[in-house]
């Protein structure tokens, strides 16, 4: 309702007159939206619209205690919108790590983040990976920097949330349009969105959207298809029903990037050649030595010994998981590589399908009340499949939640406050205890890219067939009596949270809000193999925030926010589930169960902020300084606490209906004691260079790997009366640490992209060019990975759009 009645005013009044500064006493009041010349679907002004993803009820940006960047579906038309990872190229603070060529969660504010729709959280990942997001239901995004409030309640991610606003259908006459897009690489995309009102009380909308595409990466393909309907049902003035569903199947190659990451990589483009040279393994246990005859069992170890004769170009018949017996290497040359290689052997890929539905129910019961409901579910089922070796197979997650709030005027004050259910449950099997990254030679073939061929492969540690598929393996929570580092899990939680969010106007000028939320969350989780390991554990995590507003100016605004909550960071399973079992089982020390405070991690936040509406309203900046903690206890590694402090400008301009621009940079300092950054992959021996190695410090803090300190981004956007534009963009980040010890350095790079388009009330044309210099750029993976993985990000490539409106 408030966006409809956002797009008459806009459509009905000027732009208004500067405003003046109250007189001594009276009220300041900061307007819900600001009116403009520009049509309410052009608009990128985070003030020309009232939005709910902080504190769940309308508020205008000017008035959120909050850092919060606006993205309007011209903005995300504009930089030709791939996946999260775009999002750096229009907001601060958020560069997203590679994650296999998948992040389903963007990083915000150098961490890992949520994914909303409408208000609700949606489907929780696995570090961050899993399925891309899919934008065509998408008109709009909200990014909140920083970790949920009382209305959404906790999360496995702090850093921040992505709110997806979806498509909405229009009372105001039948509208549609079509498109298709062909583009380098063998690109074609194609779809359609349709709408209108049936009566005047209900109204629809669908959106299709298919994509076929090779790509830019060697044996690269994605396959795509997305259906979305919507209806909004109005039988009166005091109720409105909104009600969205989705159907998305996605068929793609996960990227796990350029194995053997060394600096003369990164700098000059060389790859470090050669294959194992492992000894073939000796009948009965142990089956490895050291060269001075000591049996490698737990410790780790290079095998001694005659190297076994070659089986094929990846020699991957005598393959090693690298732990505990590491892979000894004979390196050869070192090769210029061509960027489009990666890690894969072909035919490798990921296949998910996700389906979700959603209902809004809207009452205004009287002036001061109005009620919400707000329930969301959403089904996924993923199959992952990289033979150098990563298994994954999610079969299904399945979460269901429902919102209530009441809406409370009382004054000059105001309340919401309800109660929110939410229920989850994952079934996953997951083996990454068999992935030797950095044996293989990606320059030589790569179909014996395949650790099924070796004959180490099958029983290695903690391995398991997936129920139902012989041919898949998975990892046990448990091996050799102690729990196993693995994730995969078969898990459930229910959670039920009241909470209240409330505005208090305590001066003319001077606002205080208050929030509270609980979480009484009962999990229960247990091995995807056996039950060894089964427990059930109850919790009540606490999220509270106070934040400070002051009225500078009509247009003019200052806060204070702070925010605390314990959340489950310690506990993430594949999936979305949950798993964190310590002990050392029956007839050890103690029994196997969940670990408490794996689920009670807590998260810190304080914020300050400055906000201005500048130049009759066509001006908007936005400034935030920021100090974040939180604490992370990944499976069998201490508690370590993560630190981020930083800096936080942002600024759109619109002055007609012809141009505007957006700026954006964030200074971010993040930091973890230097003792407890957890696991690092590095199977061969010797590595492929000597700046790939762990980190070593022990004592004080080290910079958090895989996120540029400083970091920036343009966009500008003019069109003339004729209907030809043009577009262009830029993203700038400084130096970035590939790996923990900060010996693979990313330097500092840029990227630009350009856009040229032709529009008329019937149909348009866009042209849009990505990396119009052909930059080479490295992307780091998370911090795992770090010294046996490096993403090159592709080099130029550009696509044309023609789209029909009727």
């Amino acid at each position: 309702m408030a966006l409809a009645l956002a797009g008459a005013a806009t459509l009905a009044a000027q732009s208004a007159p500067p405003a003046q500064r109250p007189a001594s006493g009276e009220i300041t009041t900061l307007e819900k939206f600001q009116v403009s010349a520009v049509p309410i679907e052009q608009q990128i002004l985070p003030t020309s619209r009232p939005f709910n993803s902080v504190f769940g009820t309308d508020m205008s940006i000017l008035e959120t205690p909050r850092n919060v960047t606006i993205i309007s579906r011209e903005q995300l038309s504009a930089i030709a919108i791939q996946d999260v990872r775009d999002f750096s190229k229009l907001t601060s603070s958020s560069y997203t790590r590679t994650n296999f060529g998948a992040p389903g969660n963007p990083d915000i504010r150098g961490q890992s983040g949520d994914v909303f729709v409408n208000g609700i959280r949606e489907r929780i990942t696995s570090n961050g990976n899993g399925m891309p997001i899919d934008f065509n239901s998408v008109e709009s995004v909200n990014i909140v920097k920083g970790p949920a409030t009382a209305v959404q309640g906790v999360s496995t991610y702090v850093g921040g949330f992505v709110d997806l606003v979806t498509k909405r259908p229009s009372f105001e006459g039948f509208k549609g349009s079509s498109f298709v897009t062909i583009g380098s690489y063998s690109t074609f995309k194609w779809g359609f969105d349709v709408g209108g009102p049936v009566s005047k009380e209900l109204a629809y909308r669908v959106s299709y959207a298919g994509e076929d595409a090779e790509g830019y990466y060697y044996d690269q393909y994605s396959k795509k298809h997305s259906i979305y309907g919507a209806i909004t049902y109005r039988p009166n003035q005091n109720y409105e029903l909104f009600m969205n569903a989705q159907a998305f199947y996605a068929e793609y190659v996960e990227n796990f990037g350029v194995n053997r990451p060394t600096q003369r990589l990164i700098d000059d483009g060389y790859y470090v050649t050669g294959v194992n040279s492992n000894p073939a393994p000796v009948a009965g246990f142990p089956q490895y030595f050291t060269a001075a005859g000591v049996p490698i069992i737990a410790s780790f170890g290079v095998p001694g010994g005659p190297a076994a004769p070659l089986s094929d170009p990846q020699n991957s018949r005598w393959v090693t998981s690298g732990f505990p017996v590491s892979n000894r290497m004979a390196y050869g040359p070192a090769v210029k590589l061509d960027r489009r290689l990666r890690l894969l052997r072909p035919g490798d890929n990921s296949m998910g399908r996700n389906f979700k539905v959603q209902a809004i129910q809207t009452v205004k019961s009287s002036p001061d009340l109005t009620v919400v409901n707000n329930t969301l579910l959403t089904y996924t089922r993923r199959d992952t499949l990289s033979s150098y070796h990563y298994s994954e197979v999610i079969d299904p997650s399945f979460t269901a939640e429902s919102r209530l709030e009441l809406q409370k005027k009382l004054g000059d004050h105001s309340i919401n406050f309800g109660a929110a259910a939410r229920y989850i449950s994952v079934k996953a099997w997951a083996d990454f205890f068999f992935e030797p990254a950095a044996v293989w030679d990606i320059t030589k073939d790569r179909n014996f890219i395949n650790a099924y061929n070796s004959v180490n492969f099958a029983g290695h540690f903690a391995a398991a067939t997936v129920p139902g598929k012989p041919e898949r393996y998975g990892s046990t929570l448990i091996a050799f009596g102690s729990p196993s580092g693995a994730d995969g899990n078969i898990s459930n939680a229910k959670t039920v949270a009241p909470f209240a969010q409330a505005s208090w106007k305590i001066a003319p000028d001077l606002t205080l809000s208050t929030g509270a939320r609980v979480d009484f969350m009962s999990i229960y989780s247990r091995d995807p193999f056996t039950t060894v390991a089964e427990d059930t554990l109850s919790v009540a995590l606490p999220n509270g925030n106070v934040s400070l507003g002051y009225n500078v100016s009509p247009t003019v605004s200052t806060y204070a926010t702070y925010n605390y909550s314990k959340n489950t960071a310690g506990a993430a399973g594949n999936g979305g589930g949950y798993t964190a079992f310590i002990g050392r089982g029956p007839g050890g020390t103690a029994p196997f169960v969940l670990d408490k405070t794996a689920f009670e991690q807590p998260s810190e936040l304080k914020e300050v902020g400055m906000k201005f509406s500048l130049l009759n309203g066509k001006l908007f900046i936005g400034t935030a300084l920021f100090d974040q903690t939180r604490q992370s206890k990944p499976q069998n590694s201490p508690v370590a606490t993560y630190r981020y402090r930083g800096f936080e400008f942002e600024a759109n301009y619109q002055p007609n209906k012809y141009m505007y621009a957006t700026f954006s940079y964030a200074l971010i300092d993040g930091s973890v004691p230097a003792a407890n950054i957890g696991f690092e992959a590095l199977n061969v021996t010797p590595a492929a260079s000597a700046e790939v190695r762990p980190n070593t410090q022990t004592s004080g803090r080290v910079r958090v790997q895989g996120a540029p300190r400083n970091q920036l981004n343009a966009l500008v956007s003019y069109k003339y009366d004729n209907g030809f534009g043009f577009s262009l963009n830029g993203t700038y980040t400084t130096e970035m640490n590939n790996n923990w010890a900060g010996t693979l350095v990313i330097p500092a790079q840029y990227q630009i992209d350009g856009g040229l388009f032709y529009n008329t009330k019937k149909w348009g044309a866009q042209l849009t060019v990505l990396n119009v210099t052909d930059e080479k750029n490295w992307s780091p993976p998370n911090g795992v990975y770090g010294n046996e993985s490096i993403l090159a990000e592709p080099g130029i490539r550009g696509e044309v759009t023609v789209t029909l409106r009727f």
